[in-house]
């Protein structure tokens, strides 16, 4: 295997499309790149998405003379790529709302099954994330809990059905995105713990490590209690050789998150951070959809490897733990594809959905003959979201119970407010669904005015359930950790008195 070679297997890049670009065959031939990374951009169909997955195989292994990683997001809830004819379960902090280890274990099982009998070979989840930090923007939902207990117990059982039926679990975001009030994607956050705070986020990481996790994700955070310098955790030697790898004793591979995010495109630069990943310890550079920024990293890494900027020795040792891992994957027990989106899978799914959804304040709500739904669209309220132009809570819950709908804005203001309130004076009901409220709080200002229109209001977290922490004590209040169809399905029932919500709210309020 000559150096570029070598060089592609820590690469994981994307795409634009339903199949493969030029551009990317290009960039495999020329330098290599075995590895790739899936969104809903590139997946239309079960059918197509197997027919992409057997063609990304068929290249790699002609290009690069090994199998390719195939990775996803595939967390569950707002973070899914599959399409609606795959099963795409709940949200982490759904299942943990359930009060059920078993579902957490379930919902990696059924992942684990799709992804393979699609050909993807690796999800990066569980999220490890301990989300403490109630205006955290971007993790939320995506997390079990606001306890290391919490995340411990379902983040570990979902690794572990995800392992069980062999696809490689990833955890992430590494020592912990949890506590923190800026999204990544879009800025540079900066956790200001001490060392023994931090903690409570670093215990889920050396828990999954100690029951054998094969993959764990850096995240671009800076953490001056563990790095000195002015360096994200994804740069930092000390954070993922001396600590993850030394400290912690993680044999497995290093994924870095996205390198095109701004907290290090714009700080620090994709391409040479690349190169200064490597250094730090990382295995696996992932940079998400422009494989031209790859091509150009893979020339400088070639350079530093020639120079000795980044130690011949220890490159050649990762290596050979990326090719043992896809070795590993290659030797487990094929899936049929029939059990994709299966009736099976999807009703066991919509159980949990329904297992999911917490009472939050029992005030005896009734729909009455005309009720109104009111909410704003699913918009893309942080950059690892998947939105949907066609789903709306509104429409969605009228067209379910009949009565009215009206959508409104993101952030409503004050003028919108009271024309809603208006409005749902002639109604017998009002349902509020809201996504993001206490950031967004506009939304809860509509809350409290319905509140006051002397009808009964029920107010639906779609998203985070801090929303619900400060209802008007009429207002009756559900969390339901997701903007989905079925989740709007399950509330249909227990609206109509046709299901008892039996989650236990698995965050503080």
């Amino acid at each position: 295997m000559n150096i570029t070679t070598k060089i592609g297997q820590h690469f994981v890049c994307g795409f634009p499309g339903l199949t493969i670009d030029q551009a990317f065959r290009d960039a495999v031939r020329t330098h290599k790149i075995a590895n790739v990374i899936l969104f809903a951009r590139n997946i239309e169909s079960k059918e197509q998405v197997k027919r992409l997955c057997d063609d990304i195989q068929d290249l790699v292994r002609k290009e690069c003379g090994t199998d390719a990683l195939i990775g996803i997001d595939q967390e569950g809830g707002m973070v899914t790529r599959l399409s609606s004819d795959c099963t795409n379960v709940p949200s982490a902090m759904a299942i943990s709302a359930t009060g059920e280890r078993s579902s957490a274990y379930d919902s990696g099982v059924i992942t684990a099954s799709e992804l393979r009998a699609l050909g993807i070979n690796c999800d990066f989840a569980p999220v490890l994330d301990v989300n403490n930090n109630k205006d955290n923007p971007v993790i939320g939902v995506r997390s079990y809990g606001d306890t290391k207990e919490r995340v411990i117990e379902y983040g570990l059982a979902m690794a572990e059905g995800l392992q069980s039926v062999g696809v490689m679990a990833v955890g992430k975001h590494f020592p912990g995105h949890g506590d923190t009030h800026l999204d990544s994607h879009l800025a540079l956050p900066k956790i200001l713990s001490k060392r023994d705070d931090l903690e409570e986020h670093i215990e889920p990481f050396r828990s999954a490590i100690n029951a054998g996790i094969q993959g764990i994700m850096s995240s671009h955070i800076l953490f001056p209690a563990l790095e000195k310098e002015e360096l994200p955790a994804t740069m930092s030697r000390s954070i993922l050789s001396d600590f993850l790898k030394g400290e912690l004793g993680f044999k497995g591979l290093v994924f870095t998150d996205c390198m095109e995010m701004q907290a290090i495109a714009r700080y620090y630069g994709t391409v040479e951070a690349s190169l200064s990943a490597l250094q730090a310890g990382a295995d696996i550079v992932c940079i998400s959809h422009h494989v031209e920024l790859a091509r150009k990293a893979i020339d400088l890494i070639q350079g530093a490897l020639s120079d000795g900027r980044l130690s011949k020795e220890e490159f050649s040792l990762s290596t050979e733990k990326i090719l043992q891992a896809k070795r590993m994957l290659a030797q487990q027990e094929r899936v049929d594809f029939s059990v994709v989106g299966s009736p099976g899978h999807k009703e066991r799914s919509r159980l949990l959905v329904e297992k999911s959804i917490c009472l939050v304040n029992d005030r005896g709500f009734s729909l009455g003959y005309k009720p109104l739904f009111v909410g704003p669209r699913l918009f893309n309220a942080t950059n690892v979201s998947n939105p949907d132009d066609f789903l709306s809570f509104a429409p969605a819950m009228e067209k379910l119970l009949h009565g009215g709908s009206i959508v409104v804005s993101d952030d409503p203001l004050m003028e919108e407010i009271e024309e809603v309130a208006k409005r749902a004076a002639s109604y017998t009901s009002v349902v509020v669904g809201t996504y993001n409220g206490h950031l967004f709080r506009g939304q809860l200002a509509l809350v409290e005015r319905l509140s006051a229109i002397g009808i009964p209001v029920c107010a639906v977290a779609l998203r985070n359930p801090y929303d619900l922490s400060s209802l008007p004590s009429s207002v009756q209040g559900y969390a339901a950790f997701a903007y989905r169809q079925d989740v709007f399905e399950a509330l249909a029932k227990i609206l109509t008195d046709n299901l008892v919500p039996t989650g236990i709210l698995p965050v503080t309020m």
